[in-house]
């Protein structure tokens, strides 16, 4: 996928899951892109779109995913004892403190400045986890697994974080419809309600941030654990204050936007999900994530009924990456 640059301010942008807008991270002016930039997203999305409709054997969705490989990218840095290190990726995006590769099994987080500082941080969050019960400690492997970080000539460092490798970029699929999006919600509520019981806030839970496994109806949260704070250090109501307005709202806006929408206050009246699930994405976060997420089990019955398996329409035509 293309990167695109700020017309005004020379940022990275993002592109909505229209394939239409794209709003720069920077300045957070938002434009419609030319014809030229739109073709080439719409053709994107037609052929991702291909892979959608395909046979979902398991040999013909390999044969798809290597031929897609033909087209990926490319990229040499050079660590400081001079070995060269190659990332084949199929997915670029820049947020503020780094370069993000989406490898096939890895994602290469390349920092521009106090990298050791904020790789140390990575992993000591990362260390913080802790988890409710015995039954939930199998959340573990939807958070990250740092497999390496590298020092480069030019004095920058990277991180290489393990993802499996049907894991995807959720902003890689899309509008998705609300069933999809629901499934993705149940899964963050549990996140949330790990991150809470750790007393940490993540600052970017977004559709950047978020991988899911299109297969499994899994979610895990991979991007931007080095700027997390802990919040033991504040008052009981404070900390949960804190926690509701970042996680909980990240939840809800990232939801949204993988409806379709800018965030949870833009939810369009043109988005085809019963009033229920509406209502949560609007409403305020509850104080705590357990009680969001016993708020949400409510609602989602109240959306769509008994829970059900829906297959997602998806294969290996999407991957965007493979291990270096």
């Amino acid at each position: 996928m293309e990167a695109l640059q700020c017309k005004i301010c020379g940022g990275a942008m993002v592109l909505d899951a229209s394939g239409m807008v794209a709003e720069c991270n920077y300045c957070g002016n938002r434009f419609l892109l030319n014809h030229e930039d739109t073709d080439y997203y719409q053709e994107l999305y037609a052929r991702m779109n291909e892979f959608f409709a395909s046979s979902k054997s398991d040999q013909e969705r390999k044969q798809r995913a290597e031929k897609l490989w033909e087209s990926a990218k490319t990229k040499t840095v050079v660590c400081a004892d001079g070995t060269p290190i190659e990332i084949k990726y199929m997915h670029h995006y820049t947020d503020k403190d780094a370069e993000v590769y989406v490898a096939r099994r890895n994602i290469i987080f390349h920092f521009k400045d106090n990298g050791v500082q904020k790789i140390e941080l990575f992993r000591k969050n990362i260390a913080a986890l802790d988890y409710p019960s015995a039954d939930t400690r199998n959340l573990e492997s939807f958070f990250p697994r740092i497999s390496g970080g590298f020092t480069l000539d030019d004095g920058t460092h990277i991180c290489v974080v393990s993802k499996d490798e049907d894991e995807y970029p959720l902003r890689l699929f899309g509008a998705l419809s609300g069933r999809h999006v629901a499934w993705i919600v149940s899964r963050l509520e549990n996140l949330c309600c790990v991150l809470e019981f750790s007393s940490l806030v993540h600052p970017q839970i977004t559709v950047d941030t978020v991988y899911i496994n299109p297969y499994t109806h899994q979610a895990s949260l991979y991007g931007n654990w080095w700027n997390c704070g802990k919040t033991h250090t504040l008052s009981y109501s404070d900390r949960k204050l804190l926690v509701s307005q970042n996680n909980l709202m990240g939840l809800r806006n990232t939801a949204a936007c993988a409806l379709g929408c800018r965030d949870a206050d833009h939810i369009n009246s043109d988005i085809d999900i019963p009033k229920a699930f509406a209502d949560f994405l609007r409403s305020t976060p509850r104080v705590t994530a357990y009680d969001d997420f016993a708020f949400w089990d409510d609602m989602l019955i109240k959306a769509y009924g008994e829970r059900k398996f829906i297959t997602m329409d998806t294969d290996d035509g999407n991957i965007y990456g493979r291990k270096d």
